[in-house]
């Protein structure tokens, strides 16, 4: 299985805090950027400064979107502070993660 194929993968980046604070204006964005997309979604968080539970939702709601069009949602790159989040609330939003999380 080669991991570093994608097919017709989009990708999309947040950046800045993803809390509680910026919800409706995170997800207003984000869900609109979802919705324009056809296929799969990658999910570039690397830039996310800040994120909690508030931003976790946001990224499944987005996920649960993709979803239901029959494509995926993974993140890629996540920076630090969203992996600790992933972690801590045992979350995998993509292969790599939760590889590196066993």
């Amino acid at each position: 299985m080669d991991h570093d194929q994608k097919f017709s993968m989009s990708e999309l980046r947040v950046d800045g805090e993803m809390t509680i604070y910026r919800a409706t204006e995170v997800a207003q964005t984000l869900f609109d950027a979802v919705r324009a997309q056809t296929g799969d979604v990658g999910l570039d968080m690397s830039d996310v400064t800040e994120f909690d539970t508030a931003g976790l939702q946001l990224v499944l709601m987005a996920r649960r979107m993709v979803e239901a069009s029959g494509n995926r949602l993974e993140v890629v790159q996540p920076s630090e502070c969203v992996l600790e989040v992933l972690k801590l609330c045992n979350v995998a939003l993509n292969n790599s993660e939760a590889q590196a999380a066993s």
